[in-house]
């Protein structure tokens, strides 16, 4: 078990919902209102671009093509739709010379609005890769807040008291597993947990851990993530196969919470 402290991470939130968020996104733009204001919203990567990332003013307007993987607004778009990016904060660079940087777009959510002779993205940032954009989205989409509510108090009484074993720690994804992708991550439904502090229990570790079953709702609950750890409260069922019964996402719980529960 770890001996340094931790603090429960939660996702940035550039939803509009909340204060903080993907450092390349406007607060001001919530993605509520940019899937209002679109006329074509698709997820994809891109397989080409004109000028090339590192060709002249890669800031500057540019065109690309990208690889479509689902039309979530708008007539549905051709395996490979042709669009084009103005001036901007941010990038366009084929997915297949995809870097770290935070400014360069390679895929993910792209919001368009009709213009020319092609769709044009549109808003502050355009292509939205950040771990979290589809799930915002399919929720934006369905009318829903973007991001999920954290659990409510009752959620974490019933769980407090279903769990045999309440954990705060650190948890990584199964690369073997994988169920959802992102250019910025991947997720997986198993994963493996590093105790920090033990709230209700024993837990030595690391162990390997499953997802319990979860509620159907658009843009799906929560999974580990693959590419970095994330700490959070754990409840869990140890009758068989280490199972995790959080039906929201585990980061969205503080120790505190728990402890002041459980007193």
């Amino acid at each position: 078990m770890r001996t340094e402290t931790a603090t429960a991470q939660r996702p940035v939130d550039s939803s509009g919902s909340g204060d903080s968020g993907d450092r390349a996104t406007n607060p001001a733009e919530p993605i509520p209102a940019l899937v209002a204001d679109a006329d074509l919203i698709v997820t994809g990567t891109i397989t080409d671009t004109t000028p090339a990332d590192g060709a002249g003013d890669a800031y500057g307007p540019q065109t690309a093509t990208i690889e479509v993987t689902a039309t979530l607004k708008g007539d549905p778009a051709p395996d490979k739709l042709s669009i084009t990016k103005p001036e901007s904060s941010y990038f366009l660079v084929d997915a297949a010379h995809a870097s770290g940087d935070r400014k360069a777009r390679s895929g993910g959510v792209f919001v368009l609005r009709d213009g020319g002779d092609a769709p044009t993205l549109f808003g502050h940032v355009g292509v939205h890769d950040h771990e979290f954009a589809a799930q915002w989205f399919a929720r934006a989409l369905a009318g829903l807040p973007a991001t999920l509510p954290p659990p409510t108090s009752d959620q974490l009484r019933e769980w407090v008291a279903m769990a045999d074993v309440i954990v705060f720690a650190a948890a990584t994804g199964d690369a073997g597993s994988v169920e959802t992708s992102t250019p910025r991550l991947d997720w997986a439904p198993t994963g493996t947990l590093e105790p920090i502090e033990a709230l209700k229990g024993e837990l030595p570790g690391p162990v390997a851990v499953t997802r319990g079953p979860q509620p159907a709702q658009p843009g799906g609950t929560w999974a580990f993530p693959v590419q970095q750890e994330r700490t959070g409260v754990f409840f869990l069922d140890t009758s068989g196969q280490l199972t995790v019964i959080n039906t929201a996402a585990p980061w969205d719980v503080s120790p505190v919470q728990v402890r002041q529960l459980l007193r």
